[in-house]
């Protein structure tokens, strides 16, 4: 049977190609994961990403029910956006809806994160996004209202809107675009969007900044293994020492 130690239930935009992808390459054996869409308008105006955010959430109880079906121990709703547009606590509100409708732990993309920043006990990040400027400004006011003593130190954002293009960026993107804009006084780097490919280059970026890299995929798979009890994987940063 697939599953046996654990299953995650992942909700993902429709659109998404690297969230599943990436939770398939870290699942220690015998933890499986299971899939559940909600459809995700592919927008080119900016102006048009908080509506488009609200519009895919309002399939999220549909999803949750969907993928509730095969018992997983735990639902993941891997949309970092969708998770931080609204401010802080809205990222909690969703995990318990999800709960609430499923009776099963449910945790949302940028609550994951928030977590893991603070396993670590990092204050003071980098961030690197594939988002619009003004998404990604909003996710710092987010990081920055939502931990206590949390600053974003630098910041780089590289313009795409639309979901599908970022999913086309590779890894070596990721790594460079955090690499670029790491500084001295920051304490780690977040590398934010689950649809932005990443697991290939935690460890070598973490290697060459000497400090933690946590990215939007990651700490959703970090939490769902915590949620099941389940040790983490190795190569994949130091997040799942945590």
């Amino acid at each position: 049977m697939y599953g046996w130690r654990g299953r995650i239930g992942l909700i993902v935009p429709s659109s998404n190609t690297t969230c599943e992808m990436e939770f398939h390459q870290m699942a220690p054996e015998g933890v499986s994961v299971q899939t559940a869409r909600v459809f995700n308008p592919e927008i080119t105006k900016e102006e048009e990403k908080e509506k488009a955010m609200m519009q895919m959430s309002s399939e999220l109880l549909r999803a949750a029910k969907e993928v509730a079906s095969v018992q997983p121990g735990v639902i993941i709703y891997a949309c970092t956006t969708a998770s931080f547009i609204k401010g802080p606590g809205y990222d909690k509100e969703l995990g318990e809806k999800i709960k609430a409708e499923t009776g099963i732990p449910g945790y949302s993309t940028i609550t994951s994160v928030t977590e893991a920043l603070k396993a670590f006990g990092l204050k003071r990040v980098v961030l690197a996004t594939p988002y619009a400027q003004s998404i990604g400004e909003k996710e710092t006011e987010f990081l920055q209202k939502g931990i206590p003593g949390m600053k974003v130190v630098a910041q780089k954002h590289l313009g795409h809107v639309a979901n599908l293009p970022k999913g086309r960026l590779t890894p070596q993107v990721a790594y460079q675009t955090a690499y670029a804009i790491n500084r001295p006084e920051a304490d780690g780097i977040f590398i934010s969007c689950t649809n932005f490919r990443t697991i290939e280059i935690i460890e070598q970026l973490e290697r060459d900044c000497g400090k933690p890299v946590v990215t939007s995929v990651q700490a959703c798979f970090w939490m769902a293994l915590k949620a099941l009890g389940v040790a983490g994987p190795k190569g994949f940063g130091g997040l799942f020492q945590k």
